[in-house]
């Protein structure tokens, strides 16, 4: 189980019955609790910037209406995800789960990440935050707004994009939220991958599942999650971008076989 910081010095998990039953262990990370932390409908830039500062949280910028940019003195630039309806909390404990598992804390400063490391997870009465490394580089829907996709891309770029999707797999772990948003190449070709809030073990059942949690478009209709899903939701955005004869074959018949 991942740290989550409160007052106490003790690490609690999310409250809700439907998340989790609370739990401690040691905080690994400086202690941050806020009984009335934000609300998702009134915030403003301002008294986020005030709660986020007294806790080391500097040059706030917002990314999106759940998501913030910042800095801290112990993690550099971080990305702040926020949650606050149950669904939403279900998501962002997930995903804290899977990175707090696949990150290394002693992180060789040369290696290449392919996914957000885990640096901290909190909560109040009515928030939680997770807290991400931040990934320095553009998504495919960005680079999409270029005029000629295939100058801004690296040239092994579908490689190094399956080698990243191969790696959640080798974890035993479907993504299963691929598409173009979630992927990101930094600015020395690495791909990596972003958004794991709908990651869930290959051979799950969905109807077991309390939330499902995925974008139609990129969809394989099916009962149990599998590897293929990942693959499936590549080839459609792999459509996206590519025309007919640049688009691999295998990936053709992958399309042709599931839609």
């Amino acid at each position: 189980m991942f740290p989550v910081s409160s007052l106490d010095s003790h690490c609690q998990v999310v409250s809700d019955n439907a998340l989790s039953n609370s739990s401690s262990c040691p905080s690994r990370r400086a202690q941050i609790s806020e009984d009335d932390l934000f609300s998702t409908t009134d915030l403003n830039d301002e008294k986020l910037l005030q709660v986020f500062n007294a806790h080391g949280y500097t040059n706030l910028s917002r990314l999106s209406s759940r998501v913030f940019k910042a800095q801290h003195p112990s993690w550099g630039l971080v990305t702040i995800k926020s949650a606050q309806e149950l669904k939403h909390r279900h998501f962002l404990k997930q995903e804290a789960e899977f990175l707090y598992s696949n990150t290394n804390f002693n992180t060789d400063s040369n290696k290449k990440d392919i996914w957000p490391n885990y640096c901290d997870y909190f909560s109040s009465h009515k928030s939680d935050c997770l807290v991400l490394s931040y990934m320095n580089g553009k998504t495919l829907l960005e680079i999409q707004a270029y005029s000629n996709i295939a100058e801004c891309l690296p040239s092994r770029w579908l490689s190094a994009l399956e080698s990243t999707i191969n790696q959640v797999h080798r974890l035993g772990f479907v993504h299963g939220d691929i598409k173009p948003s979630n992927i990101v190449f930094c600015p020395q070709g690495q791909a990596q991958l972003i958004d794991f809030g709908s990651v869930t073990n290959i051979g799950t059942e969905r109807e077991q599942l309390r939330f499902d949690s995925y974008t139609p478009r990129y969809f394989r209709q099916n009962l149990v999650t599998s590897k293929l899903d990942d693959w499936f939701a590549l080839a459609v955005t792999l459509e996206e971008f590519l025309d007919d004869a640049a688009l691999p074959s295998r990936y053709q018949i992958l399309l042709k076989q599931h839609r």
